[in-house]
């Protein structure tokens, strides 16, 4: 018998991957993410609830608000956790749950070291949205301590030595006008727009 000729029906054209369309920033729940600095400490300290520090105390300079974020979860939020070392007085920010948990401290003679767990600070989109802008986070190689900004190559004061790590999720919604704040991005003169992702922040 003969070769089988080859089929004359065309092959399928194998579909193209759907580009997963960005999403627009919601704006309801939306609050002001606040924005401290303790000049002595070198710590930085971000919250949604104004009273914890209110225009500054206990050595904390009110810098502004950083940006808009949310205090409850949104579809396609993450949480970042804060951990407070009480021997250091050193707050960590971080997205990593499994790698901070519940965090853990020990005492000494010279006082208590270690983190301890102090909740979700807010909640940011993990990914690009129409109408939110990139945060990032700079690193201090020395100690692994972080900060953040909105600007991709301003870390902020008491950070002349952090490195950019990469981008930890993005913000910006417009909060209630009711907050009196406006929005201010502390360090902002101007952000170039590159969009450096990393969506594990490693600390």
């Amino acid at each position: 018998r003969g070769a089988t000729p080859p089929s004359s029906t065309p092959r399928s054209t194998p579909p193209r991957p759907r580009r997963r369309r960005r999403g627009v920033a919601s704006h309801s729940d939306c609050v002001p993410l606040f924005y401290y600095i303790n000049g002595d400490l070198r710590d930085h300290f971000y919250t949604t609830n104004f009273k914890e520090l209110e225009g500054g105390k206990l050595h904390y300079k009110f810098m502004g608000v950083m940006t808009g974020v949310y205090a409850t979860y949104k579809s396609g939020t993450v949480p970042v956790y804060r951990y407070y070392n009480n021997f250091d007085h050193d707050h960590v920010y971080t997205t990593n749950y499994k790698k901070w948990g519940k965090g853990g401290s020990y005492r000494t003679p010279d006082g208590e070291h270690g983190y301890t767990y102090e909740g979700v600070a807010f909640y940011i989109y993990k990914y690009p949205r129409q109408g939110a802008n990139p945060i990032y986070a700079f690193v201090d190689p020395k100690n692994g301590n972080k900060v953040f900004s909105m600007n991709s190559k301003v870390a902020g004061p008491h950070s002349d030595n952090f490195r950019l790590q990469g981008t930890i999720g993005y913000g910006g919604c417009t909060p209630s006008a009711n907050d009196g704040l406006g929005l201010t991005h502390p360090g902002d003169d101007g952000d170039d727009g590159d969009d450096d992702d990393d969506d594990d922040d490693g600390d």
